[in-house]
């Protein structure tokens, strides 16, 4: 039980450390669209960079933030049956529910996963003038879906311990974040 309570804490410190770097990416971001908004509104010089690299920032942002979403309890639920339902059975709920969970990233894996090989090796690039590598982006969805697919495992032997025991194995103990159940 030791080994597993050390692997579950593992991979939530994992999810946790990467969410703070995922966060700061929001400054480059940030700086990127006010120098872009200065040179194209203020002096009619927009660039050639600033937009792609914006979505580039975002698009990793928005596939990198779904672990630690899932970490915390952020994702969708239909509360009105399972707020109503005991803590053994809301994990026995999500015990079922998580096959759903492991079909959709696996598939979303296996499938990016392709097409960021493929990428990696035509050198691929976006079809903008600029034209910046777009492999650096790719890489980031199998990336995401695979630290998802050890959050959402880690999330199971929770759910798993809690509908046998009726109590939560741990709660999560990752620093500024707490969950436990209710």
């Amino acid at each position: 039980m030791k080994l597993v309570h050390s692997m579950i804490k593992v991979i939530d410190n994992i999810n946790a450390k990467l969410s703070w770097f995922v966060a700061y990416m929001m400054i480059p971001l940030i700086a990127i669209m006010m120098y872009e908004i200065l040179m194209r509104y203020f002096f009619n010089k927009p660039s050639l960079w600033a937009y792609e690299t914006s979505l580039f920032i975002y698009g990793g942002y928005i596939a990198l933030a779904g672990a630690y979403t899932l970490l915390a309890g952020g994702h969708v639920n239909v509360d009105i049956v399972w707020g109503r339902l005991s803590v053994r059975n809301r994990a026995i709920a999500d015990i079922v529910t998580s096959v759903f969970t492991f079909i959709y990233i696996g598939v979303i894996f296996w499938t990016s996963l392709h097409f960021t090989i493929e990428s990696w090796q035509i050198g691929e690039r976006t079809m903008t003038h600029w034209g910046p590598p777009y492999y650096p982006l790719r890489t980031t969805l199998p990336v995401a879906t695979f630290l998802m697919l050890l959050q959402a495992l880690a999330k199971l032997v929770r759910d798993i311990f809690t509908a046998i025991y009726g109590k939560e194995m741990f709660p999560t103990e990752v620093k500024g974040l707490s969950i436990h159940a209710e």
